[in-house]
């Protein structure tokens, strides 16, 4: 599955408007956020935040669930793949979060909060 979503992936990055800031690795999209760098698992759709792969925990809203969908997406089968896309989406403009669950997760201004 990680093999098809990447290559859908390399597909469809080039016509998106985060398409500056994302890239394509083995196993990762990665996302360059203004508050940090973020590898999302093209397996489990997990997201990491770099310096230290530090694991940022996004959990799918109710209403993203539950929000019927007008529109029909060529990996609608992928539940997976449109969460790593809505992520994408959300870190690629990080800097405009306002979930305080999220945003307590990350540095406030793009520096290294271990770094002190």
């Amino acid at each position: 599955m990680a093999l098809n979503r990447k290559t859908v992936l390399d597909r469809l990055l080039p016509r998106l408007p985060i398409k500056d800031r994302c890239e394509l690795d083995d196993r990762y999209l990665v996302v360059r956020g203004g508050r940090a760098t973020y590898k999302i698992h093209l397996g489990s759709g997990n997201v990491l935040m770099e310096p230290g792969s530090r694991y940022l925990c996004i959990v799918e809203g109710f209403s993203t669930k539950a929000t019927p969908r007008s529109l029909s997406l060529p990996f609608e089968e992928d539940h997976t793949l449109s969460l790593i896309l809505s992520k994408a989406f959300l870190l690629a403009d990080d800097l405009k979060i306002k979930d305080q669950a999220i945003l307590r997760q990350l540095p406030p201004d793009g520096k290294d909060p271990e770094a002190g």
